[in-house]
């Protein structure tokens, strides 16, 4: 199940008896949990849910609650946080035949104490929605086997592209504004996809802003120019080879406390995009289509292929070579970080 099957499902009130939800998107996971607590009425909560950590709380307790009746309401919800019971175990590398069998199996053996669960796991009580939370999970596991037979599993991974931008003008709508595309770029070129700040930032921008319309001019003069953001100026300057402007906010970022090969990832990262595109544009690909290839923002790929103009495909090979001797450099101490950043970003705006 995925999160659109999920919000279906709530607004249908089509509530499973057991969910697994897993991913590093804890903002869109919270959320969710808070409409499941809705399930519950405000004054029957305290005879009716339990909120437990994973981590200290044995299996059998957790049974115990699913399996007891709701009181004076129709459901209960017991909701397990850090259930790291559902990730990889770390075994001991072993030889002989019963190791060798074991991997055959392709399913991990669960611990006794798992028994108790994926017994419970194999006829959960429709009465008790019972959630389970954790960042990641092992899929030959037992007990995720008989959530995903009997159960639902919902991942909440970090939004990207195009997802990205619709919850961004989604959430500004709820919010009573519309969002420009520009300024939609900008805010994730200034925030990242950290849904939790990319909302408080919109909370800002939706009392600034005085029209109906938040504008990439908005989003400049409110969202704080952070690291990353500048680290986006840097290699944009690069792209355009302007090497002046980019060793000016490479010294920026460093003074800003910026490592060094953070910097060079980075770049590195961009030349990648820059080689990307030029090879898309090469090949008779449309602008539009593009940004679905390169699985970025239509804005990042818009800037991606007027930068890749200024190279051939040959420099920008070149560049990537010339990105992995600084960081070896750097890495085995035969230059100073910032003396080979500033080196290699000459090398790297340098026409030939």
């Amino acid at each position: 199940m995925d999160i659109k099957a999920l919000e279906n499902s709530l607004k249908r009130q089509v509530i499973s008896p057991v969910y697994l939800f897993y991913g590093d998107e804890t903002y869109l996971r919270d959320r969710y949990l808070e409409r499941f607590k809705s399930l519950v009425p405000e004054e029957y909560r305290d005879f009716n849910m339990d909120i437990v950590d994973g981590r200290d709380t044995v299996l059998g307790a957790i049974v115990n609650m699913a399996e007891t009746l709701p009181f004076l309401t129709e459901r209960r919800l017991v909701i397990v946080k850090n259930a790291d019971f559902f990730k990889a175990k770390r075994k001991p590398q072993k030889k002989g035949a019963h190791n060798d069998e074991e991997k055959d199996m392709g399913e991990e053996k669960p611990d006794s104490s798992e028994e108790v669960l994926i017994r419970y796991l194999e006829n959960p009580i429709d009465s008790t929605c019972l959630i389970f939370c954790t960042d990641s999970v092992d899929r030959k596991r037992k007990i995720y086997k008989r959530i995903e037979k009997n159960g639902q599993v919902v991942q909440f991974a970090q939004l990207k592209g195009r997802e990205l931008t619709e919850w961004i003008r989604r959430t500004a709508g709820k919010l009573g504004k519309s969002v420009e595309l520009a300024a939609a770029a900008g805010l994730v070129t200034a925030v990242g996809n950290n849904l939790r700040q990319l909302h408080n930032e919109l909370e800002k921008l939706t009392c600034y802003s005085e029209g109906s319309v938040i504008t990439a001019a908005d989003v400049e003069i409110m969202v704080s120019k952070t690291a990353e953001l500048s680290i986006f100026d840097l290699v944009d300057a690069v792209g355009e080879r302007n090497y002046s402007k980019a060793i000016k906010l490479a010294r920026e970022m460093v003074f800003l406390g910026e490592p060094v090969i953070r910097i060079l990832y980075m770049v590195a990262r961009q030349c990648r995009l820059l080689l990307q595109a030029k090879s898309l544009l090469e090949t008779g690909v449309s602008a539009k289509e593009t940004a679905g290839l390169m699985q970025v923002h239509p804005y990042v790929a818009q800037k991606c292929i007027g930068q890749a103009r200024n190279f051939t495909s040959g420099e920008l090979k070149s560049a990537l070579e010339k990105i992995l001797d600084s960081d070896a450099s750097i890495k085995g101490g035969k230059q100073e970080a910032e003396l080979a950043l500033e080196l290699l970003i000459i090398a790297l705006c340098e026409k030939k």
